[in-house]
């Protein structure tokens, strides 16, 4: 049974060592701060450890209250000396998959106000309740092995590394712990709401610490596996693939393993989700041209393979902004754009390429997949293949960052959280 006693700062102080290096002084690490008791917590736990600590307060307004409890949550982060910003969230509205859209509407506002502040990390306050919860989710779902090491202790996202240092922390112990710092906080009454797979999975948990613990340690060691498939994964990366900042990659003619080859054409598609895995294993065992989960699989020079976007899948044009994503891929850098640009597909090469200069090496199918500047009906940049038509596009490039990479880089467990070693 986990300790109800509240978790010993010398021992969060320990695990916070074992996922580090932290930035020096004067860099910010950031808490995303809910009000509720985990999160509470959490920053009760940060502040001890490091002063240079930034709370990030999201509001989704979905509740009239959440305003005032938003508010409260400040005034208390205050009172603990942490400074806090209040992230207020507009268009989010009621409806199918509101969770997921809520998620996805946090973390982007919790990304860029990392950013502003200039945070590397973001602290998350994830305990080992809600991990027993997901292994119990994905158990459900028949999501395999690597499902069940269910949530990273720490994984990076774009620029921003979120770190989950409470995994093994049961609720009991963080109530413990804001109670001993005579510190209020907020109940969320949606986290009781039976109509959620989760509130169900944590009811059931609630009276059978035996079956959570099974649970924990599931993860755990699943956690070590996937870690170790990882590793292995990137060693046959270095060794077998050619990535392109176009957004496409070169492979054997073998292609892949099933298990890379999936989070390859995931990335290269620009999706959420892997593609189909059977579709995934036939591909692997037979490689052929195809198409699935917006990847196009294109044979190339001696016997070799190519996975580009699919081009009947790629997202309109979008106007032009630095800083936008273009194809959930690109992101546009530039220091300054005339008003009225737009970016999109290259399209067809023809139209574009340079008279007189030698032919590229890639297949048209795939450069005309670029992404590029255009306006008024005209190409006014093809970064990628260096062509710039006016100077004021000089600066102008576009960084290719999917809404994942191949391998995330997580880490499932830490030196001091195993299976029966419970933080405490």
């Amino acid at each position: 049974m986990l300790s109800a006693e509240p978790v010993c700062p010398s021992r969060f102080a320990a695990m916070m060592a074992s996922l580090g290096p932290w930035p020096g002084q004067g860099v910010p690490v950031a808490v995303a701060v809910s009000g509720g008791a985990d999160s509470m917590a959490l920053a009760i736990l940060v502040r001890q450890w490091r002063h240079d600590v930034v709370a990030l307060v999201v509001d989704h307004g979905l509740r009239a209250e959440s305003r005032s409890e938003a508010e409260q949550t400040l005034a208390r982060l205050s009172t603990l000396g942490i400074p806090a910003h209040l992230l207020a969230l507009t268009g989010l509205a009621r409806g199918p998959r509101m969770a997921e859209r809520a998620r996805r509407m946090r973390y982007q506002a919790l990304f860029a106000a990392c950013r502003e502040i200039g945070a590397l990390d973001l602290l998350v306050a994830h305990h080992a309740g809600d991990q027993a919860e997901t292994v119990m989710m994905r158990r459900r779902a028949a999501s395999g092995d690597d499902g069940l090491a269910a949530m990273a202790v720490a994984i990076p996202v774009a620029d921003v590394r979120i770190v989950r240092p409470l995994l093994g922390v049961a609720k009991p112990a963080l109530y413990a712990t804001v109670r001993a710092a005579g510190v209020a906080w907020v109940e969320d009454p949606s986290n009781h709401d039976l109509r959620t797979e989760r509130a169900r999975a944590r009811q059931a948990l609630a009276h059978d610490g035996a079956r959570g613990a099974r649970l924990l340690a599931t993860a755990w060691h699943a956690g070590v596996g996937r870690m170790a498939r990882d590793g292995a994964d990137a060693r046959w990366l270095a060794a077998h693939a050619r990535f392109h900042c176009g957004g496409w990659v070169v492979l054997p003619a073998a292609l892949a393993p099933a298990r890379l080859l999936s989070a390859l054409i995931g990335v290269v598609g620009g999706r959420d989700y892997p593609p189909r895995r059977e579709a995934v294993e036939r591909l692997a065992h037979a490689p052929r041209p195809a198409t699935l989960a917006g990847a196009a699989i294109i044979p190339w020079r001696d016997g070799q393979w190519i996975i580009a976007r699919e081009e009947s899948a790629l997202a309109p044009p979008v106007p032009a902004r630095a800083g936008d994503v273009w194809d959930r891929r690109f992101v546009l850098r530039a220091r300054s754009l005339p008003s009225g640009w737009t970016m999109g597909a290259a399209g067809a090469v023809a139209s574009w390429w340079p008279p007189g200069r030698s032919r590229s090496i890639w297949p048209a199918r795939v450069l005309r997949t670029l992404p590029t500047l255009w306006h008024d009906g005209r190409i006014m940049a093809v970064p990628h293949m260096g062509l710039r038509t006016l100077d004021c596009v000089a600066d102008a490039v576009f960084v290719n960052q999917p809404p994942h990479p191949v391998l995330p880089g997580a880490m499932f467990y830490a030196v001091d959280d195993g299976p029966s070693d419970p933080l405490s």
